[in-house]
């Protein structure tokens, strides 16, 4: 029988590795696993599915559906980064970077290549939701920053998968399942923020498609939060509060379709990603 692929069952499955990790050998477990990408690699099968399913051609997607590697490196003005998700057009041609710091360097996508591609990118943080956020959040507003300034076309989305309410890392040393920190308000207009880059020459520290997806794990199976309804049901913000903050443009739901529709209305049509096979 074929792997359920729908974001539900994504969820569930990242609960329970993540609950069985906790419980089974507590923080170093949870440590191991995050660190063997296992969690976060369920998101990456999901995102490739609904790429496939929606017409693009498997054939464009590195690292390939059911693979970690090889991962496309894409260099940008300030530096080279591995993106998790690709969908090139076209195959890469090797050139010598004419601008930035990496200026003389041989490039082996192509900048022509970069403007007429996909890259996602997907993250997650499931415990301490405070702690450095700031640094990390620098981080996701500098990475489109990097590539856009290079390749002001591409079409670039992010998923960054965060709990409403994150586990206890603590009470994991006790191998013991609690909960602890509500998911700060202040992601939503932070992500809200780099989202939905409409013009390719402006903008360019934002995504073209940003998801903020955030999990209620305490619930068996998982509930997708798509409404600040359950912000306010959790008393986590008042009503009048909660007229300040939309997720609405931040879903999964649409997230790959508006990615594709946003690459279409770029550049004309999906064709390219769709019959031109990579050798």
């Amino acid at each position: 029988m074929a792997e359920d692929m729908t974001i539900n069952a994504v969820a569930l499955r990242i609960k329970r590795m993540y609950e069985n990790a906790i419980v089974n050998g507590g923080r170093d477990e949870v440590h191991s696993l995050i660190r063997s990408k296992k969690l976060i690699d369920c998101v990456h099968e999901f995102i490739k599915h609904e790429l496939i399913k929606q017409g693009v051609d498997a054939s464009k997607i590195i690292p390939p559906l059911g693979e970690t590697k090889p991962e496309l490196t894409m260099a940008g003005f300030l530096k080279r980064k591995s993106q998790d998700i690709s969908i090139l057009s076209k195959p890469p041609k090797t050139e010598i970077i004419e601008e930035g710091v990496l200026t003389g360097e041989k490039d082996k996508v192509g900048k022509d290549v970069m403007n007429n591609s996909i890259s996602i990118n997907i993250r997650s943080q499931l415990s301490s939701l405070a702690k450095n956020f700031d640094t990390l959040f620098e981080r996701t507003f500098a990475e489109p920053l990097n590539l856009h300034l290079r390749a002001p076309k591409l079409v670039m989305g992010e998923v960054y998968m965060v709990p409403l309410i994150a586990y206890d890392p603590d009470k994991m040393d006790k191998k013991k399942i609690y909960w602890k920190e509500w998911l700060p308000i202040s992601y939503i207009p932070a992500f809200q923020a780099l989202n939905n880059r409409k013009d390719n020459e402006d903008d360019g520290y934002k995504y073209e498609r940003v998801c903020l997806l955030i999990i209620d794990f305490r619930k068996n199976p998982p509930k997708i939060v798509d409404s600040i309804q359950d912000f306010i049901d959790e008393g986590i913000v008042d009503k009048e509060l909660a007229k300040k903050f939309s997720i609405k443009g931040l879903d999964i739901k649409n997230f790959v379709s508006d990615i594709l529709s946003i690459y279409k209305k770029r550049h004309g049509d999906l064709d390219s990603l769709k019959t031109v096979r990579i050798s």
